[in-house]
């Protein structure tokens, strides 16, 4: 899976909610989409990520670029700035959610009440 993230300009954006939903209804099969987060920016504009299950990353910025491009209005699209395709496992681990960060040696606190 891979993520896509993009920042639509504020005057673009005709809602979260229906920014989300238009995406997915849009959205093909073959697009293989998995999420779609929105975080506000400031200035009015808001980042767009997609999570998509496709096993390349150009494969990935062509999906998120076309779903985008037809929920938005035609004069946003050319307004867009994509970051490059970006496996998720490597978010994860950049996060420190990765099991080669994860400490096995760690001591699990008790389980007796605290008398004190």
């Amino acid at each position: 899976m891979y993520l896509v993230t993009t920042t639509v300009p504020a005057g673009a954006l005709p809602g979260e909610a229906p920014l989300i939903e238009r995406i997915r209804r849009l959205a093909r099969p073959e697009d293989h989409l998995e999420h779609v987060h929105v975080l506000r920016a400031p200035g009015g504009g808001a980042h767009l990520t997609l999570f998509l299950g496709h096993l390349d990353g150009a494969a990935t910025e062509r999906a998120a670029a076309r779903l985008v491009t037809r929920a938005l209005p035609r004069a946003a699209g050319t307004q867009l700035d994509w970051t490059p395709a970006r496996p998720l496992v490597s978010a994860l681990e950049e996060l420190g959610a990765g099991a080669r960060n994860a400490r096995h040696d760690r001591e699990l606190p008790t389980q007796e009440p605290d008398n004190r």
